[in-house]
C-alpha cells in the first residue's frame, strides 16, 4: 500500500528537452478510458471518481469515456460489453475509510490486450487531501505505460492569494486548487518560492516597514527571517542545491538583482544598471541567469553569464514589452504584452524559447497569463489567469498541446511557484 504522507515530497524526472518544443503527440492518438467505482456511491467516493477523470484528462493521452452501455462493475474486464466498446482501459477502484486512513484499492485493465495493467491501494490521513489518491494512481499509470513521469500532479502549488488592501495570504494547494491549506495569515505576505526540490520549506516576502525575507518550514511551521532591504526584496529563484537565491533588491531605491549565499548570509550584486532589473532566473546549468531590465526604455529579457554578469545582452527580440521569465535547463518561459490598449484590457500571452535556438513557440492566446513556472519534468508548464473578473491557476501539456483552467474561489492570486 502506498502510504501518501500530510506533505508529498516528489523527486523529479528529466524527460528529453527537445520534446518541449514541438508538439509530439497528436490528440487523435489517444487512448479511450472509463473510469468505475466497486463500493458504496457516497459523496466522497464520487469525488474521488471525477477527480481521477479529470487527472486522466489532464495527463493528455486519454480520453475519457462513460462506461459502455450495458456495464457494469461486477462483470469481468473481458466480457463482450467491454470488448465491443470502444474503450481501450478501464479503472476501476474502491473506496473505504479503515480506522484514520482513506484508502482505495485501484485495478486498471488492459481491454483489447487482455491484461492487468496495474494494481495498486494508496492512502490518506486527512479527508480533505483525497485529491492525492487520484494524483498518485495517474501519476502511476502513466509510469506504467511509459507516458512520462507526472510528478508534479503530487507536488504542492505554492501560491499568495491577495484578499483585500495589503491583505495577502500564503497557501499550498494541488495544482486544480481541489486540497488548499493556508500556511501563513496576517498582513502583506507576497511571491513565495520553494526552498529545494523536495517542498520542505518555502521563502517569502513580508512587506511591513521593511521588506523582510523569510525561511518557512513547512513541516514545523519554524519562521526564520533571512535578510531584509528597504525599497524592494523578492525571491525569484533557488539554486538546485538550496544553497544560493536570486534576490531582486532596492537598498538603494535602485532594484537590482543580488546572488545571495544562504549560509553566509551574504550577497553579490549582479546588476549596476541605472535603471530597473528584477526577476533573476538561473539558466543554462546554473552558469548564467535571465533577468527582466528596462535598460532600453521599456521591459525586456536579458542574458547574462554569472562569471561575468557586466555582459549582459538582449535575450529576446520580440515587441517591446517582455516583463517575466522563468527557466528550466536551457529553456525559458517568458511573459510579452501582446496589445496596447488605453480603453480595454491588455492581451499577456506565454512564450517558449531556448538558448539555444532562436525559435518562439506561442502558449496562450487570450486574456491575462503571468507567473510561468515549468514542472521539474519540464513539459508541463503551470501559470495563473485572469479573465472574466476570475483568477484562475492553467496548466499546459506541452506535449500534447492542451492547456487546462482551475478558478481560484475567492481572492486573486498574487504569485505563484511549483
Amino acid at each position: 500500500m502506498k502510504k501518501i504522507a500530510f506533505f508529498l515530497c516528489c523527486v523529479g524526472s528529466l524527460l528529453a528537452a527537445d520534446a518541449m518544443l514541438e508538439v509530439i503527440k497528436e490528440v487523435g492518438s489517444a487512448l479511450n478510458i472509463a473510469v468505475e467505482s466497486t463500493s458504496s456511491s457516497s459523496t466522497l467516493d464520487q469525488k474521488i471518481g471525477k477527480m481521477i477523470e479529470a487527472d486522466l484528462r489532464v495527463a493528455g493521452f486519454y480520453n475519457v469515456l462513460p462506461s459502455p452501455a450495458g456495464s457494469n462493475s461486477s462483470l469481468a474486464f473481458d466480457h463482450p460489453t467491454y470488448l465491443n466498446s470502444s474503450l481501450n482501459h478501464i479503472v476501476r477502484y474502491s473506496y473505504n475509510k479503515e480506522g484514520e486512513n482513506y484508502i482505495i484499492r485501484a485495478q486498471v485493465y488492459d481491454i483489447k490486450g487482455k491484461r492487468q495493467l496495474l494494481q495498486q491501494t494508496y492512502a490518506v490521513n486527512k479527508e480533505d487531501r483525497y485529491v492525492f489518491l487520484a494524483h498518485h494512481l495517474v501519476m502511476d499509470l502513466s509510469n506504467r505505460l511509459g507516458q512520462g513521469k507526472l510528478e508534479w500532479m503530487g507536488k504542492y502549488v505554492l501560491l499568495s492569494r491577495h484578499l483585500a488592501a495589503k491583505s495577502t495570504e500564503i497557501m499550498i494547494a494541488d495544482y486544480s486548487l481541489t486540497f488548499k491549506q493556508t500556511v501563513v495569515r496576517g498582513g502583506f505576505n507576497v511571491f513565495p518560492k520553494w526552498a529545494n526540490a523536495e517542498q520542505t520549506g518555502y521563502y517569502y516576502t513580508y512587506y511591513g516597514k521593511t521588506p523582510t525575507l523569510y525561511y518557512v518550514d513547512l513541516y514545523t511551521g519554524a519562521k526564520t527571517m533571512i535578510t531584509q532591504s528597504e525599497g524592494m526584496l523578492v525571491c525569484s529563484d533557488v539554486s538546485r542545491d538550496g544553497k544560493k537565491l536570486l534576490l531582486t533588491m532596492a537598498p538603494d531605491d535602485q532594484p537590482e538583482i543580488y546572488e545571495f549565499e544562504v549560509a553566509t548570509r551574504k550577497a553579490r550584486k549582479l546588476t549596476s544598471f541605472g535603471g530597473i532589473d528584477v526577476n533573476g532566473h538561473y539558466v543554462d546549468d546554473e552558469t548564467a541567469f535571465l533577468f527582466v531590465s528596462n535598460r532600453f526604455g521599456y521591459p525586456e529579457i536579458f542574458y547574462a553569464p554569472l562569471s561575468a554578469p557586466a555582459t549582459a545582452i538582449q535575450f529576446v527580440f520580440k515587441g517591446r514589452n517582455n516583463n517575466y521569465i522563468n527557466t528550466y535547463k536551457n529553456y525559458a518561459v517568458f511573459v510579452s504584452r501582446d496589445t496596447d490598449s488605453q480603453f480595454a484590457d491588455n492581451t499577456f500571452n506565454l512564450y517558449l524559447i531556448s538558448t539555444k535556438s532562436d525559435f518562439i513557440r506561442q502558449l496562450t492566446t487570450t486574456g491575462k497569463n503571468n507567473f510561468p513556472r515549468f514542472s521539474s519534468s519540464g513539459d508541463t508548464i503551470l501559470f495563473t489567469k485572469e479573465q472574466k473578473k476570475e483568477s484562475a491557476l492553467g496548466i499546459i501539456r506541452l506535449q500534447y498541446n492542451k492547456s487546462f483552467l482551475f478558478p481560484l474561489e475567492k481572492g486573486w492570486i498574487q504569485a505563484i511557484d511549483w
